[in-house]
């Protein structure tokens, strides 16, 4: 054999072998890659109860999650509790991306609709309005660009007056009180509901007035916050809790929605600070965590417009009653009562017929081909304005 036709031999096995070794490391950093994006698919337990735990005690109750999770509350529940607490969540199965920061998942994706109704600013009461509101182009917290509006309140409302909640006597009629859910049906919380509780929730255990029939009711600003929080103060345990609206008068909320809503395959789940705002600039509240209410003995009951007063975000909503700016139709679809945080319009929960919509997502939302995709707010007694986001969300601060 001559020397070049040796030296073509080796060349070849050369080259061969770099072939098959550059293959292998392909194919191992390929399979790297898919481990570490099915690792980065996982939701960690602390981003699932930063989302979810609405009122901050540490675990999840039943309305404050939803899809996935939702419906494997029970599994998870080891003891039957109604609560999903870390140590459970981290044993539980692997859980499927529903937190509302995680937009960014490539099965989230964005879906165009034929129609899509962009946010009108011209809707809100001026009077209202804390400043004129403006549009500029910002990113979300999902990290998409978006021109945006951003709208400054006070979270007062302009066309109703707030209260009352608590009655303080047992004696006192429907009109000294606020109203209370249970089970789907809303309540009057007058003096007959207070000197009832042991009935109604088949608990000995209540005890909201004292012997002479007056109610303890929180009467200051430290009282109310030693009752209006998860772990509620021993000392204000079976208490009817009554925060008033000005001892929060300085709290300033800014809103940003973007102008345009843009929709999302996967819906994901409503976060702590506000999930929509009221033409009257006052915010949509998730959920009330009445597990942790309950569990002090304590009421906290809404006021006939469906709104009541925490420290965090002062007055808010946590049911559309119809004692707000409502937006008529022009067919007979319900009224328009606000914008949730991704942009899509709030419909009432009933049209002008009294009928209610049996087509809607685990959201409380449909499309139709005037309104696109929107939202109707749940039943007063549900305690769910809406069920979670559909679109890509804005955010909301609150500062005072």
């Amino acid at each position: 054999m001559d020397n070049s036709k040796f030296f073509r031999i080796v060349l070849l096995s050369f080259i061969c072998t770099m072939i098959m070794v550059s293959c292998k490391q392909v194919t191992k950093s390929s399979e790297n890659n898919n481990t570490n994006e099915f690792e980065e698919e996982r939701p960690s337990v602390a981003g699932l109860l930063s989302e979810m735990d609405t009122n901050n005690d540490e675990k999840l109750s039943k309305s404050e999650v939803h899809g996935p999770l939702l419906n494997d509350f029970s599994k998870i529940d080891k003891n039957d509790d109604g609560f999903l607490t870390k140590e459970e969540l981290e044993s539980a199965p692997r859980l499927e991306r529903i937190a509302s920061g995680n937009t960014n998942s490539n099965n989230n994706v964005q879906k165009d609709f034929e129609i899509t109704v962009n946010v009108d600013p011209s809707l809100f009461i001026k009077e209202s309005m804390l400043e004129d509101i403006t549009k500029e182009e910002l990113t979300l917290p999902n990290g998409t660009k978006a021109l945006c509006y951003i709208i400054t309140t006070a979270s007062r409302p302009f066309e109703h007056s707030m209260g009352p909640w608590c009655p303080t006597h047992i004696e006192d009629g429907k009109d000294l009180g606020g109203i209370w859910f249970n089970d789907g049906k809303v309540y009057d919380v007058d003096g007959h509901f207070i000197a009832n509780l042991k009935e109604f929730y088949s608990d000995d255990e209540w005890a909201l007035f004292r012997e002479d029939g007056t109610v303890k009711v929180t009467k200051t600003q430290e009282e109310c916050e030693g009752a209006a929080k998860p772990d509620v103060d021993e000392e204000y345990q079976n208490y009817c809790v009554e925060c008033l609206p000005d001892y929060y008068r300085e709290k300033v909320s800014t809103y940003v929605i973007p102008v345009k809503p843009m929709y999302l395959e996967n819906s994901n789940a409503l976060g702590r600070n506000g999930i929509g705002i009221a033409f009257n600039g006052v915010n949509f509240e998730a959920p009330a965590p009445t597990h942790a209410i309950l569990a002090a003995h304590t009421l906290a009951p809404l006021d006939d417009a469906g709104g009541h007063v925490n420290p965090h975000a002062g007055y808010h909503y946590h049911a559309v009653t119809g004692s707000t700016k409502e937006i008529e139709q022009k067919d007979i679809h319900a009224a328009m009562v606000g914008y949730a945080m991704d942009g899509f319009g709030i419909y009432a929960h009933q049209d002008k017929n009294g009928k209610t919509y049996n087509d809607l997502d685990e959201c409380n939302g449909h499309y139709d081909d005037v309104r696109g995709y929107h939202y109707h707010a749940g039943d007063a007694g549900s305690n769910q304005v809406l069920g979670c986001l559909h679109g890509v969300s804005g955010s909301m601060s609150v500062k005072g």
